[in-house]
């Protein structure tokens, strides 16, 4: 069997919403500052700067996928933020009659013309894509979810494989959008949730195929991050080993993956809310994807 390492999620980490000193400064209406390119832009650069940040970071939740999958989603406050209201996805049925994601409506569409809106104001700028399982988890009841991957499997990755080449459309959209740094996130995809029989089926079946071509549409061109769950699914199944890289000097750890743009393809020893922590020793851990 193999020994799985599972990491645990940052206290807040999960939480969408802003606080009321960046709403102020936003100066936008929320949720509707949620919703066109400009708006979400805005809210970008200001995190950025009251955080002191390397980088604007969008969009500002798990949902956006979900949403243009047909997920019923809520977009809160500005201190709540977007969350699934209600699943929508009822059965099997439903979940194999999962739609291509449309990159010309709703959010998905307002956040590649954000990055676009950030670039042209010299701003740096990085994407998070959101995994299938916590995408999954926004469409429909995890444990009706959980039912049909015992009974039929195959249903589970016939949808997780189609979501794993719409997120590869994904990146590629966001490349040509011009962003310059790219982070996966999947939360719900963890072992914790999982467990280790799935969490060994979602590794082989998605995180592998998946982060092996995405490295290869990314060409060397930044650095993409990988939530620290998959980076340890990815070792424990001999699919990855870690390295470390030292840096010229100490700094954050958004600015490091910004200054190995070239050097290095994929890291991911850190939650990327806690990018702006400082790597006081002047090292960071990258990954590198090991060939069978």
């Amino acid at each position: 069997m193999i020994a799985f390492t599972d990491f645990k999620c940052p206290e807040g980490s999960d939480n969408s919403g802003f606080t009321e000193e960046v709403v102020r400064l936003v100066g936008l209406p929320f949720p509707e500052a949620y919703t066109y390119g400009e708006g979400i832009a805005k809210i970008a650069s200001t995190v950025r700067e009251a955080e002191g940040g390397a980088l604007c970071m969008v969009p500002f939740c798990h949902t956006v996928e979900a949403e243009n999958f047909g997920g019923n989603i809520k977009l809160g406050t500005a201190k709540i933020g977007p969350r699934c209201e209600a699943p929508v996805y009822k059965d099997e049925e439903d979940l194999l009659g999962l739609a291509d994601l449309d990159f010309e409506k709703g959010r998905l569409k307002e956040t590649l013309a954000a990055v676009k809106i950030l670039k042209g104001s010299r701003e740096t700028v990085g994407i998070q894509i959101c995994g299938p399982m916590t995408t999954l988890n926004n469409l429909m009841d995890v444990g009706k979810l959980f039912k049909i991957w015992r009974k039929k499997p195959e249903v589970i990755e016939t949808v997780v494989e189609k979501m794993r080449l719409q997120l590869l459309r994904y990146i590629q959209k966001s490349l040509e959008a011009g962003v310059d740094f790219i982070a996966f996130e999947d939360p719900v995809g963890g072992l914790n949730i999982l467990g280790p029989k799935y969490f060994e089926l979602q590794g082989r079946h998605f995180s592998k195929p998946f982060v092996e071509e995405a490295l290869r549409i990314i060409g060397g061109e930044l650095v993409m991050h990988l939530c620290p769950k998959t980076a340890l699914q990815l070792v424990a199944l001999g699919i990855a080993e870690w390295e470390s890289c030292t840096l010229p000097k100490p700094m954050s750890y958004a600015q490091a993956c910004l200054e190995l743009r070239g050097k290095v393809n994929l890291v991911g020893s850190a939650c990327i809310h806690n990018r702006n922590h400082i790597l006081k020793d002047g090292q960071i851990k990258t990954l590198k994807l090991l060939t069978p």
